[in-house]
């Protein structure tokens, strides 16, 4: 395993940085006292920028001389509660990755300019002490591999390792892989396969095999177990390259796959089933077609709340999975098998965007919605009630990602 580090020398440009106000939380594992701030992720016309709040649930936050100007993420991640990584997509180009941390004093700031990785991406997640990418690729012997980026979040270095991914399932194709969960000390990632080399969601390639799901469960070593399932189609939510997770895990570590059923030619609905704990086998017992309990809707992301709730992102037509159009949250009880469509949002017709990272505590998850007539807002939603309360204003014109961070 050959590691690299990347340090590019470019300067972040940095706007006047708030000065973090304490926001003490006790947590409930035991006494200790953390100081915290929000981070939420806004863009204007004019560039994007990562700014810090003491509250979600109400008040206002504006772009203008305040926070971070940072890159044009297309995806966020929020490492533990210690850092803020931002993810640049750029098309067939490796790449950049920059970070941000609270300092001693609660200020939020870079902590390096900016690094790149070897290759791009199109599915993403953290494992262990890393921020972990992976994307298909073709290798120099001209078989089908996986590239997987491991970034070490302490010595914020990279190091790269490809395998093979031919024949990955056993179904003859190639794999790409969709998520990057971790559970204990392995992590699990959803498989799409396709029969090009080099997929990577390239269009044109598609599966032989609509009505099966494929999970892959790895170690530290990228040694795997491939488990297989005909109930659902393959666990992802698709768009243009990317493959968005539909796997999930509740406080337990049981881990619940989700399928969007996306391919037009399955069989299976929009459903999950799951994986116990410890197990390396779905739960045969166990099945939710949430498409029929959804009058026809398909799923097209999944997050975890609490207990035995999940948020879900769902089409706005039944049945169709091939517009770009998620503008509906719903919340299910896996345990009940329940499906609530969640009240108190903008409407329907008036929602352009939903954030791609939205942030759970206290039992609530909360997300930020750009609408055309208001500047965006982070809405609390309650799973019990499936109702949503507007928080937060963010003075911008989007809004994509909320996390939290402590000192």
């Amino acid at each position: 395993m050959n590691t690299k580090a990347f340090f590019y020398h470019a300067t972040v440009a940095l706007g006047a940085i708030i000065v973090l106000a304490s926001c003490d939380k006790t947590n409930n594992d035991d006494s200790k006292q953390s100081k915290g701030a929000y981070l939420i992720a806004a863009s204007s016309a004019d560039g994007s920028y990562l700014l810090q709040s003491e509250d979600i649930a109400s008040g206002q936050v504006t772009i203008v001389g305040n926070g971070i100007e940072s890159d044009a993420s297309t995806a966020w991640i929020f490492y533990r509660d210690k850092y803020a990584y931002s993810l640049m997509y750029r098309q067939g180009d490796p790449a950049t990755v920059s970070a941000y941390e609270l300092d001693a004093e609660g200020n939020l700031t870079p902590r390096m300019s900016q690094y790149q990785m070897p290759s791009r991406y199109t599915t993403y997640g953290s494992f262990g002490d890393y921020i972990v990418t992976a994307v298909s690729v073709t290798r120099q012997d001209e078989t089908p591999g996986l590239a997987f980026n491991f970034l070490d979040v302490k010595n914020q270095t990279i190091t790269e390792k490809v395998i093979a991914a031919g024949n990955f399932t056993g179904n003859g194709e190639t794999a790409n892989l969709s998520g990057i969960l971790e559970v204990g000390d392995r992590f699990f990632s959803g498989v799409c396969t396709t029969p090009a080399v080099n997929a990577g969601g390239t269009a044109g390639t598609v599966t032989e095999y609509p009505d099966s799901v494929w999970v892959a469960v790895f170690d530290s070593d990228l040694n795997h177990t491939v488990i297989r399932d005909g109930r659902l189609s393959y666990a992802t939510g698709r768009y243009r390259s990317g493959y968005h997770t539909n796997l999930a895990k509740d406080a337990d570590d049981n881990v619940y796959v989700f399928s969007s059923a996306y391919d037009s030619r399955t069989t299976r609905p929009s459903g999950v089933i799951r994986i116990m704990k410890g197990e390396d086998r779905f739960d045969p017992d166990y099945f939710f077609d949430i498409q029929s309990a959804a009058n026809g809707r398909h799923l097209y992301k999944v997050w975890y709340i609490t207990a035995d709730y999940f948020l879900l992102q769902m089409y706005n037509t039944p049945n169709q999975t091939s517009e770009a159009l998620w503008s509906i949250l719903a919340v299910v009880d896996v345990t009940k098998k329940t499906y609530r469509e969640v009240t108190g949002l903008p409407a329907l017709d008036k929602i352009t965007s939903i954030g791609a990272t939205p942030y759970a505590e206290d039992g609530k998850i909360t997300i930020p919605i750009v609408s055309t007539d208001e500047y965006p807002h982070i809405y609390v939603i309650d799973p019990a009630t499936a109702s949503a309360a507007r928080g937060l204003e963010i003075i911008a014109e989007g809004a994509t990602a909320v996390g939290k961070l402590t000192y």
